[in-house]
């Protein structure tokens, strides 16, 4: 499960660069259509990354890329090592539209193997899986801080969020004075109350993934059953306790759009019906995650996220006010007008 993809991936014949470029062009300007000016790419291999550099050079993009690269599959430091030295070059570009953002890990499975506390209810003989073990976990995020890159993990599972949590933790107290926002959470699906109280007491940022839940609610339900299923993605809990929270998609798992993601989180609702009504939040502060909140997980809250001078002129024109839609309305309303950095790259009726 998860890392078997690799065995089949790697006897796919992979398209030419100019294929990849022109498939880059087309996702952009897909992206900026439904309102999203900047994509953090959380599973970028080197050899990835370096067509994203050549799109930028052939005037590709029409959306901001901050890329983390993929320690995905890696069970080992020294494995680690070896792909921190091939991002050295990249570490000192500062091109407001591509950028490394740090090392992305991941710690548990997917939908199928998300590591829980409880075994699943399909099985009960099972309860997900751990890619990696603690201590070797540690020596890794470490190799990674200690080069001066962010890290961000993939944790799904409630056991995974503990586990992780465990590591961070270790991590910060054995390497004192890491800038904020060093190490963070990628999903954090059933962190409970405990578990969300304690990231936010080691400053760990938690990103979520609203259209991820919409998506595939009826799966998951097969795997964990409803109750379980209903506590994903508590974002209502984590505001309430003043954590730094950011909201995403997912994207190819859930389906990116703008004022989709924000109107998940505002209703909760999921391809079979509602589900865990008591974490849904006002559309002022799905709003707050997915601009000001997404810009400060990047670290370029001084840049972008906002309108105001000497920012990057990143915004959306829309045919209605987002705030006032109905929620049948909200869900699949796009821009009218997407400019990034000033330059129109959606204009009407694109995308």
């Amino acid at each position: 499960m998860d890392n078997a993809l690799g065995l089949v991936e790697r006897l796919v014949p992979a398209p030419d660069q100019a294929r990849r470029i022109d498939g880059l062009r087309l996702a952009g300007g897909q992206y900026a259509a439904s309102g999203i000016g900047t994509v953090r790419d959380c599973a970028v291999a080197p050899e990835d990354y370096r067509v994203l550099l050549a799109a930028r050079a052939a005037g590709a993009l029409s959306t901001r890329v901050r890329a983390l690269i993929s320690a995905l599959g890696m069970t080992s430091a020294a494995q680690v090592e070896d792909l921190l030295d091939a991002m050295e070059e990249w570490r000192y570009e500062s091109d407001p539209w591509l950028r490394v953002w740090g090392v992305k890990f991941g710690l548990d499975g997917g939908l199928e193997a998300g590591a829980t506390e409880e075994p699943y209810a399909c099985d009960h003989s099972y309860s997900g899986m751990l890619i990696w073990e603690p201590d070797a976990l540690v020596e890794a995020v470490e190799a990674v801080v200690r080069r001066g890159w962010r890290v961000g993990t993939h944790a799904y599972g409630d056991r995974a969020v503990r586990t992780l949590l465990d590591v961070y933790e270790r991590v910060l107290r054995r390497n004192p004075g890491l800038p904020a926002g060093a190490l963070v959470m990628e999903h954090g699906g059933l962190a409970g109350p405990e578990q969300r109280a304690r990231a936010v007491a080691l400053g760990i940022p938690v990103t979520i993934q609203q259209p991820l839940l919409h998506d595939t609610a009826e799966v998951e339900e097969g795997f964990w059953g409803p109750d379980r299923v209903a506590r994903l993605f508590p974002a209502r809990g984590w505001i309430d306790l003043g954590a730094q929270v950011s909201a995403g998609s997912d994207f190819p798992v859930g389906q990116f759009g703008a004022m989709r993601s924000v109107w998940g989180m505002t209703t909760r609702q999921t391809v079979i019906g509602v589900k865990g009504p008591e974490h849904a939040i006002g559309y002022d502060e799905a709003l707050t995650l997915h601009t000001t909140q997404a810009a400060r997980l990047c670290g370029e809250e001084t840049l972008r996220g906002a309108l105001a001078p000497g920012r990057l002129a990143d915004l959306t024109v829309w045919p209605r006010n987002p705030a006032h839609c109905p929620a049948e309305t909200l869900r699949d309303l796009d821009p009218t007008h997407t400019f990034v950095g000033g330059r129109l790259v959606t204009p009407a009726g694109a995308g």
